[in-house]
């Protein structure tokens, strides 16, 4: 009896365990304090979420952070923009709102979630950096309709389309890069950059998801498509390879 009771007890904490352990692996959510955010932060391998309100952000951010408000009615729609093949470190101020959208993170098919415990206060605390936004205006951002999209297809040149957000860290990165390449190839190919958030028709039609988005067209056609960043020079490659 002793035996059995004992073989009880093990099976259950071995049970408990494992049970624990798959909940720890499904939820995909870890509340992380200030200095280990930090070194996951600049191993450079995700992407850096700031949930908080334009105004709070106005005030510093973490530096390469794209900025979405908890509170804007479309976040979920905004959130499947980002690439979820990447690991996520959210943060509010405190944490509280962190950790809601590492939630909503986690309910729209995001696996490796981070959540800043005690928020950007305890990232301040800790003694690490914040940056203040720049105050700039895109004039180059476009919006357009699924119409006037195709039209701009029918072209015998090569067409690269950078779909991108303004809210997004790695698309306004890759901005000067795309539009220095606008420049080069200028008379031979077509590049725009096409801002998804005020062109939800042409985003939905191409499924446009993991921002920033480059696709190259030649007659119509889509030929190549890549999610994220990129090195200028693949780029040149390709509009090099369409001509």
């Amino acid at each position: 009896m002793k035996q059995f009771g004992k073989m009880v007890v093990v099976l259950l904490t071995l049970s408990f365990c494992i049970n624990g352990q798959a909940q720890q692996v499904s939820s995909g959510i870890e509340n992380v304090d200030a200095r280990k955010f930090k070194q996951l932060v600049d191993e450079g391998q995700g992407i850096i979420l700031d949930v908080r309100t334009p105004e709070e952000v106005a005030g510093g951010h973490i530096n390469n952070a794209s900025a979405i408000n908890l509170y804007d009615k479309d976040f979920n729609e905004k959130i499947n923009l980002i690439q979820k093949d990447k690991p996520i470190f959210v943060y509010c101020k405190l944490g509280g709102r962190g950790a809601k959208a590492a939630e909503l993170l986690q309910q729209n098919g995001f696996a490796r979630i981070y959540n800043l415990a005690g928020g950007i206060v305890a990232w301040e605390n800790s003694g690490y950096p914040i940056v203040k936004p720049k105050a700039s205006k895109d004039e180059k951002i476009q919006q357009m309709s699924l119409s006037d999209f195709k039209k701009l297809l029918a072209t015998d040149k090569p067409v690269l389309v950078d779909f991108h957000t303004r809210w997004c860290a790695p698309c306004m990165k890759m901005a000067p890069v795309v539009d220095g390449i606008a420049q080069k190839y200028a008379g031979h190919a077509v590049v725009v950059r096409i801002d998804v958030d005020q062109s939800k028709e042409l985003g939905k039609a191409y499924k446009i998801q993991g921002v920033p988005v480059f696709i190259l067209f030649k007659k119509g056609e889509e030929k190549w498509k890549h999610n994220g960043t990129i090195p200028e020079e693949e780029l040149n490659k390709k509009i090099e390879e369409y001509l």
